[in-house]
């Protein structure tokens, strides 16, 4: 019995180690502070669309990107919801949906992944 709660206690301080050890810090800048804030949800394969392309180009060295995950923070979907309604070009009629980005110098929203990429490249001549 002994022995197996051993192996129990090992395997989930393996579990909570290697997880801390995956895990991908964003930076964090306040969002007068920021060249772009980028709302984005847990589990969105397109939000991590958004992500992945700021990571394999070094962005994040280029831009002050504030990433406000909005699936698990009711905080961050208040400032979405106040965010969104400074934006008159984004239809809410169907919702609101992430990813979705927001370039506060120039009071623009961005929504999809493609959209933010793309707005991504032409602001850090990063256009292939």
């Amino acid at each position: 019995m002994k022995n197996i709660l051993i192996v129990i206690a090992i395997v989930a301080l393996l579990a909570f180690v290697g997880k801390k050890l995956y895990q991908i810090s964003l930076p964090d800048y306040p969002d007068d502070q920021a060249d772009l804030i980028l709302y984005w949800g847990k589990g969105c394969p397109h939000c991590e669309n958004v992500k992945k392309y700021v990571r394999d180009n070094n962005l994040d060295s280029k831009l002050k990107i504030a990433y406000r995950e909005v699936y698990y923070d009711n905080g961050n979907q208040t400032k979405l919801e106040e965010t969104v309604n400074l934006c008159p070009e984004v239809d809410v009629s169907q919702g609101i949906g992430v990813p979705l980005s927001f370039d506060p110098k120039e009071k623009k929203c961005i929504l999809g992944d493609e959209p933010v990429i793309n707005w991504l490249k032409n602001k850090t001549g990063n256009i292939n």
